[in-house]
C-alpha cells in the first residue's frame, strides 16, 4: 500500500471518530423541550364553515404514536365537507414516528393516483405542501399535507428527514407535526373542489400554525 492510499485512510478514520464522539456527547446534552401545541385555538366555525370533532379508535391512537390529535370535519354552506387531521409528535423515536400518506393510504386500500407539490399562499408566504389525488373503488378525494418542526413548514417526506437529522445533531427539538387536509370529489367536479379546498387550506392554515407554534419552551426559554 503506497504513503497516498495510507494517509487517506487515515484521515478517513479519524473524520468517523470524531464523528462518533460528536455523535456521542450529543447523547448528554439537555435538549429542550417544546411546549405541546394548543389544537383547540384553531377555530370551530370559520368561513362559513362548521366543524364537528371526530373520534379515533384506541387501536388507531396506538399505532399511530402520537402524543397529542386533531381530527375535524367542517361542513360548508353547501353541504360539502372538507376533514383536517392533526397529529403531534413529542419526540421522533422509533414507536412514535411520523407515517407517510404515501405508504398509508395504499395500506388501507387506497390508490394514489396523482401526486405532486401544490404551493399555498398562508399569511402572505408561499410555502408547498404535497398534494395527492386517491381513489378506492368508484370513491375519490384530494388530499394535501405538510409537515412542521418549530413553526417551520416542511413539504415532504424528504425534508422531514432532513431537519429531522440536523436537528438531532445540533440537540434541537425534534417535536413535529403532520398536517392533512382532504376533500371528496363527486364525479366531475374535481377542479371545484381543489379551488375550494385550497381557499379553505389558505384562509384557515395561519391559525394552525399558531397552534403549533406556542412560542415557547418549558424551560421558559
Amino acid at each position: 500500500m503506497d504513503t497516498v492510499s495510507t494517509k487517506k485512510i487515515i484521515a478517513v478514520v479519524i473524520i468517523l471518530a470524531v464523528l462518533c464522539t460528536y455523535t456521542w456527547s450529543l447523547r448528554l446534552r439537555n435538549v429542550p423541550q417544546l411546549q405541546p401545541p394548543q389544537l383547540d385555538v384553531i377555530p370551530r366555525t370559520f368561513d362559513g364553515f362548521t366543524a364537528r370533532d371526530g373520534c379515533i379508535s384506541p387501536e388507531s391512537l396506538r399505532l399511530l404514536g402520537a402524543d397529542l390529535t386533531l381530527a375535524r370535519s367542517y361542513r360548508g354552506p353547501a353541504g360539502n365537507t372538507i376533514d383536517l387531521f392533526i397529529g403531534y409528535f413529542a419526540d421522533q423515536q422509533q414507536n412514535s414516528q411520523i407515517h407517510s400518506p404515501k405508504h398509508c393510504y395504499p395500506g388501507a386500500g387506497w390508490d394514489i393516483i396523482s401526486d405532486g407539490s401544490i404551493a399555498l399562499d398562508i399569511g402572505g408566504t408561499i410555502s408547498s405542501a404535497q398534494g395527492l389525488i386517491i381513489s378506492n373503488g368508484s370513491s375519490r378525494q384530494i388530499v394535501m399535507y405538510w409537515f412542521s418542526m418549530r413553526g417551520k413548514t416542511i413539504p415532504n417526506e424528504f425534508a422531514l428527514k432532513w431537519n429531522q437529522m440536523t436537528s438531532a445533531l445540533l440537540a434541537h427539538p425534534q417535536a413535529a407535526s403532520f398536517i392533512r387536509f382532504s376533500a371528496i370529489i363527486p364525479p366531475g367536479r374535481d377542479e371545484t373542489v381543489r379551488t375550494e379546498l385550497v381557499e379553505f387550506v389558505e384562509n384557515i392554515s395561519p391559525y394552525v400554525l399558531e397552534a403549533l407554534m406556542p412560542g415557547k419552551t418549558d424551560n421558559g426559554s
